[in-house]
């Protein structure tokens, strides 16, 4: 698809600064890359039967059969009143009747200046997003949820300022990571959790200040470097035959066990 074009440029970008080499098609990717990622709930409009993408919040999930989009939420359905009679007679327990013939939402909530986003419901001045619910102020962003401040965001979830991430969680101020989770001012990371100022490291969980490190370990750049590239070359060749990982930094305590 033509309009895809822009999002499979940015997966291919991506995997080869952060990975060591360019992965292709990001589409197939889709079920790993959403692993951790709170997804969309897609209904029909109840009145025109057009597709309607809400985020993955337990209010849509009660809503969704009162659901429209936001031209039919703005246009005469929106204008629709009930009746003076309707009015005098409302009470909390007859609220639900009275009320259903105007008590409709919308999840595509629009604000500031946006463009190039498919299937994201509630955005604000983002651009560039795919399947990517709750855009904050974001730009190239696939299947992630919530970017805040963010750009070139990939598999995400709750990840603000921060930029050129794949598969990362619930972190701030991230750069260039991958598999990272609960984290904050760290840069050229993989699979660390907990952890604050950390860069160029692999595997470290609840740990501040550390480069080059290893399992908590700093050893130096040479022979970071070397593992580095042993690691990333295994990961590349597991995701071009498997289209995923199983490892991940949520499951890896348990992973290493078996």
């Amino acid at each position: 698809m033509a309009e895809t074009d822009e999002f499979e440029k940015t997966f291919q970008m991506m995997t080869s600064l952060i990975l060591g080499k360019k992965l292709t098609g990001f589409m197939e990717y889709e079920e790993w890359l959403l692993r951790h990622v709170s997804g969309m709930i897609k209904v029909k409009s109840q009145i025109s039967e057009k597709e309607v993408y809400m985020p993955g919040f337990e209010f849509y999930e009660d809503v969704k059969e009162r659901v429209v989009t936001i031209e039919e939420a703005y246009g005469e359905l929106g204008n629709k009143q009930i009746t003076e009679s309707e009015l005098g007679g409302l009470t909390l327990a007859n609220s639900s009747s009275v009320l259903r013939g105007i008590s409709i939402t919308t999840s595509d909530t629009q604000y500031g200046t946006n463009s190039n986003l498919f299937e994201c419901p509630m955005y604000y001045n983002s651009h560039y997003g795919f399947r990517a619910p709750a855009l904050n102020q974001s730009k190239h962003v696939i299947y992630s949820f919530w970017p805040r401040q963010s750009e070139y965001m990939i598999g995400c979830h709750y990840v603000f300022s921060s930029k050129f991430c794949i598969k990362c969680y619930n972190s701030e101020n991230i750069t260039r990571c991958f598999e990272v989770s609960d984290s904050n001012n760290c840069t050229d990371c993989y699979f660390c959790h907990n952890c604050d100022n950390v860069s160029n490291s692999m595997f470290c969980f609840n740990v501040k200040s550390k480069r080059y490190a290893i399992a908590n370990v700093e050893i130096g750049r040479e022979k970071y470097m070397e593992i580095r590239k042993l690691v990333l070359d295994e990961i590349v060749q597991k995701l071009e035959k498997e289209k995923g990982l199983e490892i991940d930094i949520y499951n890896l305590s348990a992973h290493s066990e078996k």
